[in-house]
């Protein structure tokens, strides 16, 4: 048998520490194969840190509806894919992988809902594809369409690609994009789609390994490739490009799911790869796709890795595969991921370790650098750690039921699984999934459904907001939370729930049980971002656009000190008044304008705990 190692926990700073017993379980090190459930080895005593927490959320808050079933429960192998798209009328389409009858789950395809702005269509009871397809990505398409990429499973493969121009109704047509020559089975695919009328589709897919019955691509074993078509699916150029920075002198290969696209902004576009054994990075694309540059967000310390000749005893910190990213309105990637820790000890046994109880979630935008490091406490120091287990009953001990076998295997951070979305006016939205004190079934843990929220005229992040606090998620596993990369007054996202923790087609590989996938929104203002603050009636900038000056009138209902900032839409300040006590009444805010390149700005009035923020174009 192994030794054991001490399992590590995030310690951020020392509040307590209680003695739990961890595990460590092998991973198979391609990731593009099915992971079998490994022999458990027990660790040495587990230390552990608590934080200080704040889970506050107003039930008014947040409203759900469930939106359709599925018994074949693995939604994504790493990270969170585009699911849910709120449209501009108020319309929703959502999708998810839907396999209903036990087994091989031959029906297995995309299931799909529609919200038709008063209502959700029924469950749906078969899939969209005429094939046996799985991890379905969703975009809107056109003036008024709507479109899906996934997995086709017969014997060549390629990424089945559904459209339609009316939105909800109408029949899908189907086409194939496949890999390049000897290659065919493009897997695990991203769709998006970019230009002022959605009219671009953007793929990335990956060829298959020989570990999944393919061979090596340009030397790659899982080569991640770029397409893209301006007609419909009916020509791509470029396609199945492996994009600078890709290649097989960078790595061995992309491992499945560990890629995400951003919604694109205009002809931005921006994706992230990052798993345990590669570096985290961001590719991103100023032209609709003709260039890429690729940036660094974490360097892993051991490149090129091989588990047959490459000892990694040191157990680094690095990226758990389940990645997020989003587009700020100037253009700027905003960039999310779990934290794990990994260990290749034996080069004999084709496998590698990590640790199951490894928590948090990092952030990083465009412009931060190159995280030199991920260990927890100077990404905590840094205010670079946005997520961690919370000490719900507060007392100053994270309380678990036991070891390993008291949590579900996701191969992931007991906080990960993170999705993102900004909205037009810079306020951002991270969701995830987290294990929860005080939920359990007597036996496992349970994960639900957290969130926080950050304005963009403040440096920090809102306190964290327990989304699936209700009583009626008592007993439920809640996983796989996907933001809609469009929101109005409130945030739009879809989350699967069942009874059991785990998995029953990897990992705990339990009985197969009903998943019900639900659909929540939440309002701004529930999760603290409040368009106008109740002290105050505030109007439109005017004139707008304006030139040399423009003006907003507020009544206030009582004195107040009131500050008030011009900045521009990556949230920066340019101009800025000191703070004026104003009393009650009709009051008026002038701001001039000299100086200023015409384009789009924001006007933010603050008094200390409520703010409301304006938009202004400046000619």
């Amino acid at each position: 048998m192994k030794r054991t190692l001490p399992l590590l926990v995030m310690a951020i700073f020392s509040l307590s520490l209680i003695q739990a017993q961890g595990i460590r379980t092998p991973r198979a090190v391609n990731p593009l194969a099915h992971i079998e459930h490994m022999d458990q080895m027990a660790n040495d005593a587990l230390p552990l840190c608590v934080k200080p927490f704040n889970a506050s959320v107003s039930a008014k808050s947040v409203s759900e509806d469930a939106i359709g079933e599925t018994r074949y429960d693995l939604q994504t192998n790493s990270t969170s894919m585009n699911r849910a798209w709120l449209f501009p009328d108020g319309t929703i389409g959502a999708v998810w992988t839907q396999g209903l009858i036990d087994g091989s789950f031959s029906d297995r395809g995309t299931g799909y809902n529609y919200f038709d702005g008063s209502s959700w269509g029924p469950f749906p009871t078969t899939r969209v594809e005429s094939v046996r397809t799985g991890w379905p990505t969703y975009a809107p398409y056109g003036a008024n369409g709507e479109i899906i990429g996934c997995h086709d499973f017969a014997s060549t493969g390629g990424v089945v690609i559904s459209k339609r121009t009316t939105k909800g109704s109408g029949a899908w047509t189907q086409s194939l994009l496949q890999g390049p020559a000897g290659h065919p089975d493009l897997a695990w695919p991203r769709l998006t789609t970019s230009g002022s009328d959605h009219s671009v589709i953007q793929v990335l897919g990956i060829t298959k390994s020989t570990a999944n019955g393919g061979t090596p691509y340009q030397g790659l074993e899982g080569a991640l490739l770029y397409s893209r078509s301006t007609d419909g699916g009916q020509t791509w150029n470029p396609q199945n490009a492996i994009l600078p920075g890709m290649s097989s002198a960078e790595y061995k290969g992309i491992p499945a799911d560990a890629y995400a696209w951003a919604v694109p902004k205009g002809d931005t576009l921006a994706f992230v790869v990052g798993d345990n054994w590669i570096d985290a990075f961001l590719m991103k694309s100023t032209d609709g796709g003709t260039t890429w540059t690729k940036t660094l967000i974490f360097e892993h310390p051991y490149p090129l890795f091989d588990e047959a000749t490459m000892l990694v005893l040191d157990t680094p910190y690095v990226c758990d595969g389940s990645m997020a990213v989003a587009l700020d309105p100037a253009g700027n990637a905003h960039v999310a991921f779990g934290l794990m820790r990994v260990l290749n000890d034996d080069l004999t046994d084709g496998n590698t370790s990590y640790f199951p109880f490894t928590d948090g979630i990092a952030y990083w935008k465009e412009g931060d650098g190159v995280f030199p490091t991920l260990n927890i406490d100077t990404l905590y120091d840094n205010g670079d750690l946005v997520a961690w287990m919370q000490d719900i009953n507060q007392n100053d001990t994270i309380d678990y039921l036991g070891g390993m076998e008291s949590i579900g295997t996701y191969y992931s951070s007991l906080n990960s699984m993170p999705s993102l979305s900004i909205d037009e006016e810079n306020n951002v939205m991270l969701v995830w999934s987290g294990l929860t004190e005080g939920k359990d079934n007597g036996v496992q843990m349970f994960r639900h459904i957290w969130a926080r929220s950050k304005f963009h005229w403040m440096p920090d992040w809102s306190d964290f907001h327990h989304l699936t606090s209700s009583i009626i998620h008592n007993f439920d596993e809640c996983t796989y939370p996907i933001l809609s990369g469009s929101s109005n007054n409130y945030w739009h996202l879809i989350y699967q729930a069942d009874e059991e923790p785990g998995l029953h087609i990897q990992g705990d590989e339990d009985a197969p049980t009903d998943n019900t996938i639900t659909y929540m929104k939440v309002s701004k203002q529930g999760v603290g971002i409040a368009e106008i603050p109740p002290l105050a009636e505030v109007s439109a900038v005017y004139p707008n656009p304006a030139t040399d000056m423009a003006r907003v009138d507020l009544q206030l209902l009582r004195p107040a000190m009131l500050s008030c900032s011009l900045m521009n839409l990556a949230g920066q300040t340019l101009r800025s008044c000191a703070p004026q006590m104003l009393g009650s009444g009709n009051q008026a805010v002038i701001v001039g304008l000299e100086g200023l390149a015409p384009g789009a700005y924001l006007l933010n009035l603050n008094d200390g705990q409520h703010s409301v923020t304006r938009k202004l174009l400046v000619r």
